[in-house]
């Protein structure tokens, strides 16, 4: 009997533990300019492997307003942020002035950026799933949580023999 409630309490308190972003690895919470995103792929490719997630390439900078307005909301909602961050294994790609060759090569190789924050789904395997335009997740001056999580939802188990064609997405791009 007191295994049981030991074990209830443990659990309550596991589940109902806030999300601390201090736990992510610095390619998941930075935009970071000289940094290679190749090396960050591969490094974020092997936890997805073992977590069986896919990944999210966030591409944007510190200098956007709507990546950093994207940042508050998650900060503003710790419920949605581990949401997003235990659905993918998540890589911010520094796109703007003074990129570097690396990542401007980098870039090259997906379909072309509609504004920024914006969303690239890849497989464990780097294979291009899905391309996202994110201003449909924008309410005003914010984002819209139900929308939100919808997507993430939505996408978190996106696979190639599930993914729905976007027009003008090449079908299995490896990077």
């Amino acid at each position: 009997m007191r295994f049981k409630i030991l074990l209830i309490i443990f659990a309550t308190i596991f589940l109902n533990a806030e999300f601390n972003i201090d736990n992510l690895p610095k390619y998941s919470i930075e935009y970071n300019p000289k940094s290679n995103p190749n090396i960050e792929l591969e490094k974020a490719l092997k936890v997805a492997k073992q977590k069986n997630k896919n990944i999210l390439l966030v591409v944007g900078g510190n200098w956007c307003r709507w990546c950093g307005t994207f940042d508050n909301f998650l900060d503003d909602h710790p419920k949605v942020a581990k949401k997003f961050y235990n659905s993918f294994e998540v890589v911010r790609v520094y796109f703007g002035k003074n990129m570097t060759k690396e990542t401007k090569e980098f870039l090259m190789q997906l379909p072309p950026i509609k504004g920024t924050p914006h969303f690239y789904i890849l497989n464990s395997n780097a294979k291009l799933l899905k391309s996202v335009d994110t201003s449909f997740l924008e309410r005003g001056y914010g984002y819209n949580r139900k929308k939100v999580i919808k997507w993430i939802d939505e996408n978190k188990n996106l696979s190639i023999a599930n993914k729905k064609r976007i027009k003008g997405e090449k079908n299995e791009k490896n990077i």
